[in-house]
């Protein structure tokens, strides 16, 4: 299977997470109130979690579509 990943340049990492940071806060704080991410690493796990919601809502869809498809209308 091919690797799925992404590089960017380093010289770009601060832009594109100030920018990043800026359309999604990093708002999550621990037990203590303290931030729970720095902002890159927030911007990882925001990013991870985004993928993951895709996948998860790709496989809900490939199965209700798979239940469509198989139903028993035709059953007497």
């Amino acid at each position: 299977m091919a690797d799925l990943s992404y590089n960017i340049p380093t010289e770009k990492v601060g832009e594109y997470v100030e920018d990043y940071v800026f359309l999604h806060p990093n708002t999550e704080k621990d037990e203590e109130g303290n931030a729970k991410y720095t902002d890159v690493q927030w911007v990882r796990e925001h990013i991870l979690r985004y993928i993951q919601n895709q996948i998860t809502r790709g496989k809900i869809s490939r199965y209700q579509a798979n239940m469509e498809s198989y139903k028993a209308d035709d059953v007497s």
